[in-house]
């Protein structure tokens, strides 16, 4: 599978097509830093979709789900046979992805097939109805993929089920957990995402480093907010 990074092609031939013409949904505009910074996962999806090696890369150095669904959909049929072999567990990156969205208005604008297919695996059964993609592998990884997702997630509520009646000192492993994940958000600058978990953390079992994780989150957040509104001050 390594060696099929480097034998990608570059202009965009076997990405997904956009259901209303002919040309490649994942060809990004110029300037589309906004996306890169607000959602690194989907902005390096859409350019690997469209040939971009070392956006392939990127995504195969976050885990195997984003990679293995990217080569999936451009025709790989190793990939769509890992993708169905894969552990859930080894596809969180992915499920994460799909799951926490922030740009679903935009997607749903731009990238409707790929929207659709996220808002499938989420669980609308009527989602892959509109999509006018040909191929049989777009609607088979988009069924291995809601099925590896849904077995995710009920693994994840059959854990926090079963975890309900543990100790506290359970219940801050799980917190510590969840801090974690928000300092790993954090280093992504992912600042909506790091708040949640921050969020979930105080949840579930209130301590101080979560509560100051989520201040830092919300002071970075600020001064991206802080920086947009000065830009948008200044093209008044």
């Amino acid at each position: 599978m390594a060696e099929r990074i480097n034998q990608r092609p570059t202009n965009g031939e076997g990405a997904m097509k956009h259901s209303s013409d002919n040309t490649s949904p994942t060809t990004l505009d110029a300037d589309l830093a906004w996306l890169k910074n607000d959602e690194p996962e989907i902005y390096h999806l859409l350019l690997a979709f469209d040939g971009d090696l070392d956006a392939l890369r990127w995504l195969k150095r976050r885990g195997d789900g984003l990679f293995l669904f990217v080569e999936a959909l451009t025709g790989a049929k190793e990939a769509v046979d890992m993708l169905q072999d894969h552990p859930a567990g080894k596809l969180v990156d992915l499920f994460d992805t799909i799951a926490h969205c922030e740009v679903e208005e935009w997607l749903r604008e731009r990238q409707p097939e790929l929207h659709a297919l996220f808002t499938y695996v989420r669980g609308d059964n009527a989602a892959l109805k509109e999509v006018k993609h040909k191929k049989v592998a777009f609607k088979r990884v988009a069924e291995i993929v809601r099925a590896k997702y849904r077995a995710y997630h009920e693994e994840d509520a059959d854990g926090m089920a079963s975890s309900a009646g543990t100790s506290s000192l359970q219940e801050g492993a799980a917190a510590d957990v969840g801090c974690l994940i928000g300092e790993m958000h954090l280093r992504n600058h992912e600042y909506l995402k790091a708040i949640e978990a921050f969020s979930r953390a105080i949840a579930m079992d209130p301590t101080p480093d979560a509560y100051a994780g989520r201040a830092r989150a919300y002071r970075a957040l600020a001064v991206l907010d802080d920086h947009a509104a000065a830009q948008l001050r200044e093209r008044s």
